[in-house]
């Protein structure tokens, strides 16, 4: 195949002009690689031009759905386009992804709808699933969603909350609300730290990242500042060294020694 053709079949895929891809591969000699038709797959599914996924799909039954694609589909936050991809092959829903991740994390990553991942969920999608260098879905969500029905959602689906990383994550984000919610339905500072790896503790990374507001909140519900972390290192020492950098200020330090 010439890359002549490829280039033809990547614009009408961007288009989604299915009949005219439809009648370039009818005259074609030589037939595309299945390299070549993942990535007219890949360009279909990320230009939402479903006519031209649909056909690329029943007529290269035997090309097998890839990373690229499972993740072009799941960047697009539609529902029509991630199914197509099910129907083909139902076992991409916890696909492992080499550039780190699931579906239902990338999903959470890309602030995809609620009920895009509701969808993903009722498809099979594990909560649990480890995220390898990602982070659990529920601490995304914690970081990166403002609206707590995404909490309610991946906890309706069997979501752990302990050892899930939820209360750093938003801890680092200075997520209040999500934070409070997190805590009013049963998360724990002392056991948030995922049990793969060296997780820092809530309140560490609140200090961290400076904020004062979600530290109080924490030792609000039990976190102690003088506990250290793995590092050996309490809250308060933390804090402390970071004023001392000109990184931390007076109030974090007040804060935590008020306890």
């Amino acid at each position: 195949m010439t890359d002549t053709l490829k280039d033809q079949l990547i614009a009408l895929a961007s288009t989604g002009d299915a009949n005219q891809m439809r009648t370039l591969l009818s005259t074609t000699e030589q037939p595309p690689s299945q390299e070549t038709i993942q990535e007219v797959l890949t360009t279909a599914i990320k230009n939402c031009q479903f006519d031209a996924v649909r056909f690329l799909l029943a007529k290269y039954r035997s090309v097998p759905v890839n990373e690229e694609i499972v993740r072009a589909a799941v960047n697009t936050g539609s529902i029509p386009l991630m199914q197509a991809l099910l129907t083909k092959d139902p076992s991409v829903i916890n696909m492992q992804f080499d550039m780190r991740g699931t579906p239902l994390i990338v999903a959470c990553m890309g602030r995809q709808h609620v009920d895009f991942l509701r969808f993903l969920l009722e498809a099979g999608a594990d909560p649990n699933q480890e995220p390898d260098a990602a982070a659990y879905p529920l601490a995304l969500v914690a970081g990166l969603y403002k609206d707590t029905a995404a909490i309610d959602l991946l906890l309706k689906y069997g979501a752990k909350v302990d050892n899930s990383g939820a209360l750093a994550a938003a801890a680092r984000r200075g997520n209040e609300p999500m934070m409070r919610y997190l805590l009013e339905k049963g998360a724990r500072p002392d056991s948030d730290a995922p049990s793969v790896g060296t997780g820092a503790s809530p309140l560490h990374v609140a200090v961290k990242a400076g904020h004062v507001g979600v530290a109080r909140i924490l030792m609000q519900h039990g976190a102690d500042p003088r506990a250290a972390e793995s590092s050996g290192t309490s809250a308060i020492e933390l804090a402390n060294q970071l004023q001392q950098q000109g990184k931390a200020t007076s109030e974090m330090v007040e804060v935590l020694e008020r306890k």
